[in-house]
């Protein structure tokens, strides 16, 4: 008999408490390797992307109360829970070839910290993925650049990965005088492989709904009996469209 499939949790903000480690072996996940032996090829495509036209493409992170200073924390995604930019991908092609040879890769992206700034703490999204670091540029180790998740705090090591738990509560920050450049991927943990789309479209599903009850203050007005169709609505609509996406910007974007 089968083992029974083990639950993945969405955490909307909540605190989690789950049984697994803040942290994850490096040494248990095979792909890892590929990231680690070729971490120059990304730092040095980055780098050569910052320092040409693709720093207007850096974006403050979205939810801007959960780092400060004002724009202090930027973001330049490839990937977003299944979904393609495709235009970024274009930019960095050497990067998005590695990437893509990772197995169950759901979310990739540049993260910029500023010198002078923090992430403040908070949680992810699901339990269902394993989140990786993997540093480019670091000023400094602790005590003055670091990361903290569940209350265990690391240094960054440029060129060697960090796995960890992104449901637990987490944050970062870099009071040193440059600015800290890392990889952050996201990866489906092997006992949720088989349900990655499920749980990627229901993440995107509540990440567009928390987007319109913030722009649209009416909605949050709405019964518990009329939200959750919504949720179901847009949950469902991103299961069609992700793998759509995908393959037409393949085609159209050259």
């Amino acid at each position: 008999m089968s083992a029974p499939p083990q639950p993945w949790y969405m955490i909307n903000g909540g605190r989690y408490e789950g049984v697994e480690p803040p942290y994850f072996d490096p040494a248990e996940h095979p792909w890892t390797r590929t990231l680690e032996d070729n971490w120059t090829i990304i730092r040095d495509e980055m780098l050569a992307l910052l320092a040409g036209r693709a720093e207007k493409r850096l974006a403050p992170y979205f939810a801007n109360d959960m780092y400060f200073p004002p724009n202090a924390w930027k973001t330049l995604g490839l990937y977003f829970w299944k979904y393609r930019i495709h235009r970024n991908c274009r930019a960095c092609p050497k990067t998005t070839a590695i990437i893509e040879g990772i197995p169950h890769l759901t979310a990739a992206s540049l993260s910029v910290l500023e010198a002078g700034s923090n992430i403040n703490p908070h949680q992810g999204d699901t339990n269902a993925v394993i989140r990786v670091h993997l540093p480019l540029s670091v000023p400094e180790p602790l005590p003055r650049c670091g990361f903290e998740v569940k209350g265990v705090a690391r240094s960054w090591q440029e060129g060697k990965v960090l796995l960890f738990q992104d449901a637990y509560t987490h944050f970062a920050w870099n009071q040193t005088d440059r600015r800290r450049l890392i990889m952050i991927l996201d990866v489906m943990r092997p006992e949720f492989a088989d349900r990655s789309n499920e749980v990627c479209a229901n993440v995107l599903g509540s990440i567009a709904l928390l987007y319109l009850y913030r722009r649209l203050r009416w909605l949050n007005r709405l019964p518990g009996r009329l939200r959750r169709p919504l949720h179901w609505i847009s949950r469902t609509l991103f299961r069609v469209v992700i793998p759509v996406q995908r393959q037409l910007g393949r085609i159209l974007i050259r």
